[in-house]
């Protein structure tokens, strides 16, 4: 006797999201299949390539500061000196800058548009500053024109040997300083 296919018993199949699958493991592994699935296909954040992780973009990326960050301090050895520990020790300056204008209750300074427009600017104040002025950073005169520089000169200069500071122009620097103090009658 042939029995037509509908009348057979039917053998039910595991359903494939059924939590008592495996033993209560196959959420689990569907959760783990989710996951694997969305960093594979870049779901989750990732870091943009090299050459556009600027200060100013990890100063407005703190997930990536702080990753960048951490890594770095695991492992200074290897990472001290690579562009993404320099970067990220400057944003986390410029980071801590605006969080001190802002319990200051100061205004926030304006970024810059590009780093390029930034490089623009630089070098047009540098222009105007020196307007085809060539002397030499061994004369006062230099440091004199200069007042800014010359604040950041003595300050470095505070933190160099004496032989050291031969090579970098601190006396000269001095120089332009006191008679910047002295006063004018």
């Amino acid at each position: 006797m042939i029995r037509h296919w509908r009348s057979l018993p039917r053998c039910r199949a595991p359903r494939l999201l059924d939590p008592d699958l495996l033993g209560g493991l196959g959420l689990l592994l569907w959760t783990l299949a989710f996951l694997v699935l969305s960093a594979a296909l870049g779901v989750t954040q990732t870091l943009p390539p090299r050459e556009q992780r600027t200060v100013s973009w990890y100063a407005a990326n703190p997930w990536a500061l702080d990753a960048v960050t951490r890594a770095c301090r695991d492992d200074p050895g290897r990472l001290r000196g690579s562009p993404d520990c320099v970067n990220a020790d400057q944003a986390r300056i410029v980071v801590a800058e605006r969080e001190a204008r802002a319990r200051a209750g100061m205004r926030p300074e304006a970024p810059a548009a590009t780093p390029d427009a930034e490089r623009t600017r630089q070098a047009e104040a540098e222009a105007r500053r020196n307007q085809g002025d060539l002397t030499s950073p061994t004369s006062p005169r230099y440091w004199a024109t200069r007042p800014m520089e010359r604040a950041q000169q003595l300050a470095h200069c505070g933190r160099l040997t004496p032989q050291q500071q031969t090579r970098f122009y601190c006396d000269a620097a001095r120089a332009a300083e006191a008679e910047a103090r002295r006063p004018r009658s």
